[in-house]
């Protein structure tokens, strides 16, 4: 779909879009102008990019006539604008025409003009939703050249290492052809690099990796390595030289977030932190952690302690109590006040009933616990959980335990990205969060549509009274779609479901791929894979960003890939990720939500109702289990609002943490 279209007439009518012929002030020639009739204001937004499509293919039109010397000769002469008098406003039509040019001479493929319209949202800071498959990359490389012009670095964040780095390797050729150059961010880099990777017109990184940095950098300055020598040394004799600054970051001037939603929205539950080294405790220090695990092990739900799922919280009851009074607590030098043991023993209970073994961490081969992330699915091994909750983890599944560690400094995303003078961002699920981003980060959101009609068919959800019930429908749709020549992606909300998933395959025969956080080194490989002709692919939540799912030969013949997904996630935004996999870029596909009464999404309206559907769902009997549908949506619904809440306290605590810290005259990143 176009969002500009050559007018024949006067006026031509559209079912968006009211748009007339008049003159152009963007570029020579007649221009559309697009005005939105009615509807909601990212409409309007939308409407107001679109102008720029036209003036844009003008300029294209005039630099396919140039040969590369004079692109970049062009490039540099945009470059001189920008660090003058010019605003990049005025020069975007001419900035984004040239950056297509060049996309079309490297990567062989002309941007859409939904493309070009969502990298004008981007360039005036706003977030756009563009669905799965649209090319976000390709979307995102104008308003980062037009914003690199300056000479003040623009960064690119992603949510991981790999697509960090392939996404740089992809289109930083289309920089290097305009004369700018490209970084990237990996962890584990050295200093020198790193400086080099953020000296670069345009940084390829991880979001995490850039807020790392920062917070680096803070602490390098509070430890006096950033006081340079006064600016009139170097022209005194005898004077000691000036000293580097050791900083690696330059100033945060204009970041384009790319999964914003990950970022924005699930990352937000969680700090950065900078935390000392940790290290193996010894046996005496490890014995309260052991001490409290078997407290918790004891302890029985509803008369030792409470759990409210609603609020996440557990809380001691007066018989738990007194079980932790007298079950002989460690003495010694180790040993705790009563008040602090009782903490140890509820991070004890949280380990044992709110953390599931392959779902929210995994046991790695060296006998580490390695946090999953749940948005992603993918290992986290370099985070840990706060408070002493990963000591008792260590504890339940009686592995080395490691002596937390203290902080050094924390920002969160929310105040983080807040930072940068500019700030867009881009995903294919960002509408249902569109206040949120509003309140928090001040971006208005805007839906751009596909540049081909959608042909996706999403059937109703089917439910099922049992996990075992749901998983042998799922092995028969399975065997149903490979005999129909279509290829089948199997979407499970957990390491345990996706081996369990596997198991029943492999007993009727069916060859298939696993992709999960124990599995993750091919990862592109597999997904990449997944619609080639009688291809089955199980994977967790990792399945659904990153990698481009082609269609093998004679697959959209006969329909497509089809998506299976075996439980509805906490966030809506994570099931639309996966139904997005199938009917990519006007591709035929389809899609289904496969459940059961067992699923743990139920726990979202409460533990009496969930005890309730479970018991009901293990009697069996003929009943229309589809009338249970709408409950799991309620169930998504509430547990969505209760994450909402985490993520606006953490982010006032983190301001009044600040605010506290600047009054006494303190770094507010630094503890």
């Amino acid at each position: 779909m176009s969002l500009v279209v050559e007018p024949p007439a006067e006026r031509v009518e559209h079912p968006h879009f009211r748009i007339q012929n008049v003159p152009g002030r963007l570029g020579p020639g007649p221009v559309n102008r697009v005005v939105a009739v009615a509807g909601p204001p990212w409409r309007r937004r939308l409407s107001r990019a679109a102008l720029f499509v036209p003036a844009i293919r003008y300029w294209e039109n005039q630099y396919l006539r140039l040969n590369d010397g004079d692109i970049l000769r062009t490039s540099n002469e945009l470059k001189g604008k920008a660090r003058g008098k010019y605003s990049l406003d005025k020069l975007l039509p001419q900035a984004f025409g040239l950056c297509s040019v060049a996309i079309q001479r490297v990567l062989n493929i002309r941007p859409f003009d939904v493309q070009l319209a969502a990298g004008a949202v981007m360039h005036y800071g706003g977030v756009v939703e563009l669905a799965t498959g649209e090319g976000k990359t390709v979307s995102a490389s104008s308003p980062a050249y037009l914003n690199a012009l300056v000479g003040k670095g623009v960064h690119v964040t992603t949510v991981n290492d790999y697509l960090a780095k392939r996404d740089a390797e992809w289109i930083g050729p289309v920089y290097e052809k305009l004369g700018l150059t490209v970084g990237i961010l990996q962890q584990k880099m050295d200093d020198g690099p790193r400086m080099a990777a953020y000296k670069a017109d345009i940084t390829y990184g991880t979001a995490s990796e850039f807020g790392f940095d920062f917070l680096r950098d803070r602490l390098k300055v509070r430890g006096g390595q950033a006081q340079a020598a006064p600016f009139w040394a170097p022209f005194i004799p005898g004077a000691a030289p000036a000293k580097m600054d050791p900083r690696v970051q330059r100033v945060l001037h204009y970041a384009i977030v790319d999964e914003a939603d990950s970022i924005f929205i699930d990352e937000a539950k969680t700090p950065l932190i900078i935390a000392n080294p940790t290290r193996p405790a010894e046996p005496d220090e490890q014995v309260v952690f052991h001490w409290a695990d078997g407290v918790a092990r004891q302890m029985r739900r509803d008369e030792h302690f409470t759990l409210n799922l609603k609020k996440d919280k557990i809380e001691v009851t007066d018989a738990g109590r007194a079980l932790v009074r007298y079950s002989n607590p460690p003495s010694g030098k180790h040993a705790k006040a009563m008040d602090k043991m009782l903490e140890a023993v509820e991070k004890g209970l949280h380990a044992h009933y709110r953390f599931s073994r392959d779902q929210h961490y995994m046991v790695n081969k060296e006998g580490k616990i390695v946090i999953i992330d749940e948005g992603t699915g993918r290992p986290m091994p370099d985070r840990h959980w706060r408070d002493g909750l990963h000591q008792a983890v260590e504890a339940k599944e009686k592995v080395q335990v490691n002596m937390p560690s203290d902080h050094a400094a924390q920002i969160t995303f929310q105040n983080f990205y807040r930072l940068y003078t500019k700030l867009a961002g881009m995903s294919g699920t960002l509408m249902p969060n569109f206040w949120e981003l509003r309140k928090v980060y001040k971006r208005w959101t805007t839906g751009v549509p596909t540049n081909k009609p959608i042909k996706r068919r999403v059937f109703p959800d089917k439910v099922f009274p049992t996990e075992d019930a749901k998983f042998d429908y799922v092995v028969g749709q399975t065997q149903k779609m490979l005999a129909a020549g279509r290829p089948v992606l199997i979407g499970t909300r957990t390491v345990e479901a996706s081996k369990k998933l596997s198991t029943k395959l492999s007993a009727v025969g069916v060859e298939h791929q696993v992709l999960n956080a124990e599995q993750n080194e091919r990862e592109a490989e597999i997904v990449a894979a997944a619609g080639q002709p009688g291809t089955v692919t199980v994977a967790t939540n990792m399945a659904g960003r990153g990698t481009d799912i082609k269609l093998g030969n004679g697959v959209a013949e006969n329909g497509g890939l089809h998506v299976i997904g075996t439980e509805r996630h906490e966030a809506e935004r994570i099931d639309r990720q996966l139904q997005g996999r199938a009917g990519r870029q006007g591709d035929p596909g389809s899609a289904q939500f496969v459940l059961s009464l067992e699923d743990q999404l139920l726990e979202g309206l409460g533990t009496a109702k969930q005890d309730e559907l479970t018991a009901l769902g293990r009697k069996g009997g003929n009943r229309n289990w589809d009338g249970y549908a709408p409950l799991f949506r309620t169930a998504q619904r509430r547990v969505e609002k209760k994450h909402r809440k985490q993520r606006f306290d953490l982010m006032n605590y983190d301001k009044h943490r600040q605010e506290m810290l600047q009054d006494i005259g303190a770094d507010p990143y630094v503890d």
